[in-house]
């Protein structure tokens, strides 16, 4: 099996952290994550979890505005959560790319802790420095809230792009050398974004844009712009529409045909999607992926580089 071979990646999961779309358990989680062979995962705590409500029909969106230090704490908490859930999943915290490296040799599981959304920083450069050595090794940008370093895709601008401050923090991630992750970011965000990084950035979970007109789909010159600076963007199995597996796979081909083979991961957003709209669920199947992509026509090391090979590179282009 292709997954005996590769140590596998799933760059954007929130495994049994909340229960507002999936009453999965840890434990059956670790069962699913051994079964299915994953390799890694990122483990997203939510920078903005504190401010955010849901629409009718399930959409989060920013509810409330938290008091100062809520969203900081609140995230701390998350990553305590995390840290136990990744022991339970026999996930050792990843740290640099060469943990990466050594666990691909010694068939080892990582977890890289991840935050979505800056907003858990408030503003405040030092707290960069503070996730960095609590462990978190890659920070997303934007969420749901529209932050103080830049606009999102699901609601309407308020700063024209990218803050001064979200500058910043991308000059102290590089330096700190953390994986910058620009989804929900939109393309005046991420334009900026890739002008300030000196290191290539993640796009964790999105598709390119489709008949649907979907706010979170990027554009192919979105997408292209980030495989150009060496990134990688990760295919997020969602429908807007009904759909099944294969319109999941639909959206990998899609991104492949529009940003080239080694630009491509996959971000299951586990446990993060509304169950109207999710088209993945369990890790248990996550060997079916590149074999529906090996039926595709796709080569061995094509699926290789998709499932695992290129997060490996980006992992060491940026950790170091």
């Amino acid at each position: 099996m292709l997954l005996d071979d590769v140590l596998s990646v799933d760059v954007h999961t929130h495994p049994a952290l909340f229960s507002t779309y999936s009453n999965t358990t840890i434990d059956e989680h670790a069962r699913a994550v051994a079964s299915g062979k994953l390799g890694g995962a990122f483990l997203a705590a939510v920078g903005d979890g504190a401010a955010l409500g849901t629409r009718p029909g399930g959409a989060p969106y920013a509810a409330r505005e938290p008091a100062p230090g809520v969203m900081f704490s609140s995230a701390w908490r998350q990553l305590d959560v995390l840290e136990r859930h990744a022991t339970v999943l026999g996930m050792r915290r990843m740290l640099r790319g060469s943990d990466l490296d050594a666990a691909a040799a010694a068939h080892e599981r990582v977890a890289i802790m991840a935050v979505e959304g800056g907003d858990f920083l408030e503003g405040r450069l030092e707290n960069v420095q503070k996730a960095y050595d609590r462990g978190v090794r890659s920070i997303q940008l934007v969420h749901y809230r529209v932050n103080e370093l830049g606009d999102i895709q699901t609601e309407l601008p308020v700063h024209k792009g990218l803050t001064r401050f979200g500058r910043d923090v991308i000059v102290e991630m590089n330096r700190l050398r953390m994986l910058i992750d620009l989804a929900h970011a939109p393309y005046s965000v991420v334009t900026r974004a890739i002008d300030v990084s000196a290191r290539p950035v993640l796009v964790s979970h999105t598709n390119i844009q489709d008949y649907t007109g979907y706010a979170r789909f990027v554009s192919r010159e979105h997408a292209r712009l980030v495989a150009a600076g060496g990134g990688v963007l990760g295919a997020w199995p969602i429908s807007i529409r009904p759909g099944s597996f294969t319109t999941f796979i639909d959206h990998i081909k899609r991104m492949v045909d529009t940003v080239g083979i080694d630009h491509v991961a996959i971000g299951t957003d586990m446990a993060g999607i509304n169950p109207r709209n999710v088209l993945f669920t369990d890790w248990a199947a996550w060997p079916s992926i590149p074999t529906a992509l090996l039926e595709r026509g796709f080569t061995r090391d094509d699926v290789a580089k998709i499932m695992g090979g290129n997060m490996r590179r980006l992992l060491n282009a940026t950790l170091g």
